[in-house]
């Protein structure tokens, strides 16, 4: 059997055709989705429907025709099995309570196993692998130790969380131990998925872009970088680092051994390239441009295309889709991909 586009890049090799996918691809922006989401007054009884989130995650594959498929879950879903409280309020995001912010909390955390915290997400690993029937990988994902450490230290979404960053600077030891420990749970939880049947995983940096560069590599990078290394060599599955900061901190996320770095759309394709050489890369096209029309998201795809130079290259935005996209813009995406000389 032919390999999979989308793991041939993440092997280096040539693909028969370039592969496509769209972070948040099971998401608001499609009809179909909302249809499903109507079912569940709350949100965490969506995620932790497995019959539900397989049913979201294949819709993109058949929707759009991406070449991978992401389990339809939440980076935070990891967070009540440690004692932590979890809501999402509408137009509001996530709310936490029972928070990581003192040093007892910190220093009596457990470590929990995967299967008893979160079953619920292995078996809809599990039965998106039966339904896709191998017509596409499954990508399996979680959060980077600092970005997790954000919301379980500040309690909801935000910019700057000031809390997590005051933790950082006032008990540095606190604070690496805080890292330290939520990297053993996205160890296990990674792992877990991999067992489970994710052919492929994507650890989010969702927040390095708060960093300057030395103080990401000192603070924050160890415990990046033995989260991906740590995953690759139990697993043997590729793993993906996503960073939203990539414009500053591609030599740290360089450094990392992880198969394939996931860009966002502030650094331009050519200088990532020329700081990565033959590496594969994901991403970049500005999420915005798919709010324009077709014949614009068609230029831009074939403009990242130009400067990738021919190297591997996974084609995506730079950041997740966002609910006002037009489904035609998204279809004109991987189109765009898939229509482009290999």
């Amino acid at each position: 059997m032919t390999e999979h586009s989308f793991l041939s890049v993440l092997k280096g090799q040539r693909p028969e055709r370039h592969p496509a996918w769209i972070m948040r691809q099971a998401g608001r922006y499609l009809p179909e989705y909302r249809e499903v989401r109507k079912k569940f007054p709350k949100f965490t009884d969506f995620l932790a429907n497995p019959d539900a989130a397989c049913e979201v995650t294949v819709q993109p594959v058949d929707i759009l025709d991406v070449d991978a498929a992401i389990l339809f879950s939440d980076i935070l879903v990891v967070l009540p099995p440690l004692g932590l409280t979890l809501e999402y309020r509408e137009n509001e995001g996530p709310r936490l309570g029972n928070l990581l912010d003192n040093a007892d909390r910190i220093r009596q955390l457990p470590r929990v196993d995967p299967t008893e915290g979160t079953g619920y997400v292995l078996e809809a690993i599990r039965r998106v692998r039966k339904v896709l029937n191998d017509r596409v990988p499954l990508i399996g994902f979680a959060a980077a130790p600092w970005t997790l450490a954000c919301y379980a230290v500040d309690g909801k979404g935000g910019k700057e969380f000031p809390r997590t960053r005051a933790l950082m600077h006032r008990e540095p030891a606190l604070f690496d131990l805080l890292l330290s420990k939520l990297a053993d749970l996205t160890i296990d939880y990674l792992c877990a998925q991999a067992e489970a049947g994710a052919q492929a995983l994507q650890l989010f940096e969702s927040w390095a872009i708060l960093f300057d560069e030395v103080t990401y590599t000192s603070r924050i990078l160890p415990h990046t970088a033995r989260v991906v290394a740590e995953v690759k060599a139990k697993t043997g599955v590729p793993v993906i680092l996503y960073g939203n900061g990539a414009s500053l901190l591609m030599e740290p996320f360089q450094s990392t051994n992880a198969d394939a770095l996931g860009i966002d759309w502030r650094i331009p394709m050519a200088k990532a390239r020329a700081l990565v050489g033959n590496r594969p890369l994901q991403g970049n096209l500005d999420p915005a441009v798919l709010l324009g029309s077709s014949e614009a998201v068609i230029e831009g795809v074939k403009a990242i295309h130009a400067a990738n130079a021919g190297k591997p290259w996974i084609a995506n935005l730079g950041h997740g889709i966002t609910p006002e996209v037009p489904v035609e813009n998204a279809k004109a995406f991987v189109q765009a991909v898939h229509s482009l000389p290999v």
